[in-house]
C-alpha cells in the first residue's frame, strides 16, 4: 500500500510540517501506549486509550491558542511525529513548543531538531511571536542536544519538581526568540513579499 502524500505545509530540507488527519489517530495511540514515550512528556506512567487519542485529535479545530502539525519524513512520507504551539498569547507575543518523536526509529536521527526550528520560525513569522519557551526532564539528553543545536537556550530549572521512580529531576526551561532565527524560509512561502520579505527578525 502506497503512503498518502500530504501537503508540505511548512517545507524544510529532510521533513516537512504538515496537517493531522483522522486516519492518524490510531498511529498516535500506539505511541501513546509507550512508557518511555509518555515518561518525556512528563506523564509519568500513563497509556492513552483510542478513545483518548480521539477527543484529542477533536479538540485541535476548537482550540484557538494552539496549533499542531504531523512531522513528516520526506523521502518516505512517514508521519513521525508531531510538533505544536500552545498558549499563544496574541498580546504578547509569546507561545510554549511541545515535540514528540513518537516513532522509535525516527529518534537520533537530527528530525527533531529540523521540527522544533521550523515550528519555531513558524510561529515568529506567522504568528508574530517574539519569544518561545519549552521544557524537557533533564535526564532527557537526546532532547536537550535537539533543542540546542535548533537554537534555543537553558533559561532556568525548577529543581527536583519531577518524580521517577524514587528519583527527582529538575525540568529544564529553555526559550529561543524571533532574533535569534532567520525566517527568510517563512517569507519565501508568500512570493510576492520580494525582496521585502527577506527579513531575519
Amino acid at each position: 500500500m502506497l503512503p498518502v502524500i500530504r501537503p508540505e505545509v511548512v517545507p524544510g530540507e529532510r521533513i516537512f510540517l504538515t496537517t493531522l488527519l483522522q486516519d492518524d489517530v490510531p498511529t498516535f495511540t500506539e505511541w501513546f501506549a509507550d512508557l518511555e514515550t509518555t515518561a518525556y512528556l512528563g506523564a509519568v506512567g500513563a497509556v492513552f486509550r483510542v478513545e483518548q487519542e480521539q477527543e484529542w485529535y477533536n479538540s485541535l479545530a476548537k482550540q484557538s491558542d494552539q496549533i499542531n502539525f504531523g512531522i513528516i519524513v520526506r523521502e518516505t512520507q512517514h508521519l513521525i511525529g508531531t510538533v505544536g504551539l500552545k498558549n499563544i498569547d496574541l498580546l504578547h507575543g509569546t507561545a510554549e513548543l511541545g515535540i514528540n518523536i513518537g516513532d522509535k526509529t525516527a529518534r537520533g536521527r537530527g528530525y527533531g531538531t529540523e521540527a522544533v526550528r521550523l515550528m519555531a520560525e513558524y510561529g515568529c513569522f506567522f504568528k508574530n511571536l517574539s519569544s518561545i519557551c519549552l521544557w524537557f526532564v533533564a535526564f532527557n539528553e537526546r532532547g536537550h542536544r535537539a533543542y540546542l543545536k535548533a537554537g534555543f537556550r537553558e533559561v532556568g530549572r525548577w529543581r527536583g519538581s519531577y518524580q521517577l521512580g524514587g528519583r527527582r529531576y529538575d525540568k529544564v526551561i529553555m526559550d529561543i526568540t524571533r532574533d535569534d532565527l532567520d525566517l527568510s524560509r517563512m517569507s519565501a512561502l508568500i512570493h510576492q513579499l520580494g525582496e521585502h520579505g527577506h527579513a531575519t527578525g
